[in-house]
């Protein structure tokens, strides 16, 4: 987990024993929120820890920093060099469902284009009538031809009946009645409509199917695409986003982060070499990680007060962190809604298509094949909840025959710089954490205490952060 750009995030492989050990203790005590969907390490990223003010409370807008945060950081990541591309799980969505069309079995295309053969001259009136009222004839989506563009329109916005298609026109008993939001200058294509649906006779199911799910199909595409009122989207300060939900009200994570729910790592650190720690969590084995990505201390005129004076080869270092306020919040894309064809999450027609391969069936196809791991090893995949927690308490305990000068040096100086593996401790590159220290000559140890400041515990703020501890995972074609 990292606030730094991508390219400079503190790999798993060079930390994997930290991140373990705060994902292994947070999935214990969130087992039961958590469900058959287990906790899972992660590298946040860029854009840093969770902005869990989903809600702004003075509008009760989504935060855009939350929805960034959501979009970006999914499992489309897992390498975080992706994120820098670009790389989101909504781009991989687009890529799939545009390769997407619904089309009919060889035996079914030959039924259907026989009973279009006999329909012909209906059709060709039923366009020219649309023609002559409107100018033109409507611009057809993915997979679709201008007869089927037109009977979407009739279905989705000529009929309060959700479940208005061309095979409850042509069993209707009163047209008018079924299509009772047509306006008035489209009055006169429903006796030609009629009379084309009839001619179609038993094929109007086929024709029915490949206008309607195409028709899904270019709906949701442009929920994704061109997202704005109609279509569900999400406003944000005037912009229009596909939308998401945040499952957890926003009270329900401020209580969380204030109970007494915490985890505590303990890690023992060494001095390999000028330029690498080796640190040991739990008692575990030492691993090697790099100075400047694992843990910064400075203090006064000492922006590297940790690596020189505390972290040295003739000292002993122990750090406690202690993460307060352990919650789980979770989240998903919003699915799409065939009824009234709004947002944009609709992976029937990806699961079909995965399904249906190249087969002769009648279904939702690729063409062409987008070329997507769907699989848990590929980028199809998103996060759907995230364990946070307030950021940590740290008591670092350093035995040295100079624990008298770190003492002095620390009840001296105002203020302190932090970082975590490669995480701003305080919620900036200026910590606010406050600060103590005290020794024993004894021992010759100093105890130095770092505490988050009050801003910081359940903060108030819509900028507040809440410490990633690990997310669900879930890769929905899998």
């Amino acid at each position: 987990m990292s606030t730094l750009a991508p390219e400079q995030v503190t790999t798993s492989n060079e930390a994997s024993q930290v991140i373990d050990a705060l994902k292994s203790q947070a999935a214990t005590i969130l087992a039961s929120a958590l469900g058959s969907t287990p906790l899972v390490s992660f590298a946040t990223g860029g854009l840093g820890n969770f902005p869990y003010y989903w809600q702004n409370p003075s509008n009760l807008e989504f935060n855009l920093k939350t929805y960034n945060w959501i979009n970006a950081n999914l499992a489309a990541n897992k390498n975080p060099k992706e994120q820098a591309s670009g790389s989101t799980f909504t781009n991989q969505f687009i890529k799939a469902l545009g390769a997407i069309s619904y089309s009919l079995s060889n035996n079914d295309q030959v039924k259907l284009n026989k009973a279009l053969t006999n329909a012909t001259n209906q059709q060709a009136a039923l366009l020219n009538q649309w023609k002559m009222i409107y100018g033109s004839l409507p611009t057809p989506g993915q997979g679709l031809t201008p007869i089927d563009a037109i009977t979407n329109i009739i279905c989705t916005t000529w009929s309060s009946d959700p479940n208005c298609s061309l095979i409850a026109i042509q069993n209707s008993k009163n047209l008018n009645k079924l299509l009772d939001k047509t306006p008035s200058s489209g009055k006169p294509i429903l006796p030609l409509l009629a009379n084309w649906v009839n001619a179609l006779g038993g094929s109007v199911s086929l024709q029915n199917a490949v206008s309607m799910n195409n028709g899904y199909l270019d709906q949701a595409l442009s929920a994704v695409q061109s997202p704005d009122a109609d279509n569900g989207a999400i406003s944000i300060s005037g912009t229009y986003y596909p939308a998401y939900k945040v499952a957890t009200p926003l009270n329900s994570i401020i209580n969380g982060l204030s109970t007494g729910n915490s985890i505590t790592i303990k890690m023992n650190i060494t001095r390999s070499s000028s330029s690498q720690f080796t640190v040991s969590v739990n008692g575990g084995l030492g691993f090697q990680i790099p100075v400047a990505k694992f843990f910064t201390l400075g203090i006064g005129a000492s922006a590297s007060y940790f690596r020189d004076e505390i972290a040295t080869s003739s000292n002993s270092v122990d750090i406690e962190m202690t993460y307060t306020g352990v919650t789980l919040v979770q989240y998903a894309p919003v699915a799409f809604d065939k009824p009234t064809e709004k947002h944009w999450f609709f992976m029937e027609p990806i699961l079909d298509a995965i399904k249906n391969g190249e087969q002769d069936v009648s279904g939702f196809k690729f063409s062409p094949n987008p070329d997507i791991d769907f699989s848990d090893n590929g980028p199809f995949g998103l996060t759907q909840g995230c364990a946070i927690s307030n950021y940590p308490k740290i008591r670092i305990t350093v035995k040295s025959s100079n624990y008298k000068s770190i003492e002095t040096t620390f009840k001296q100086s105002t203020s302190v710089k932090l970082s975590f593996l490669g995480i701003p401790l305080g919620g900036g590159s200026q910590s606010t954490y406050s600060h103590n220290a005290s020794s024993s000559s004894s021992s010759s140890e100093v105890t130095i205490t770092l505490d988050p400041p009050p801003e910081l515990v359940a903060g108030t703020s819509v900028d507040s952060q809440g410490w990633v501890l690990g997310v669900q995972a879930n890769y929905p074609a899998s």
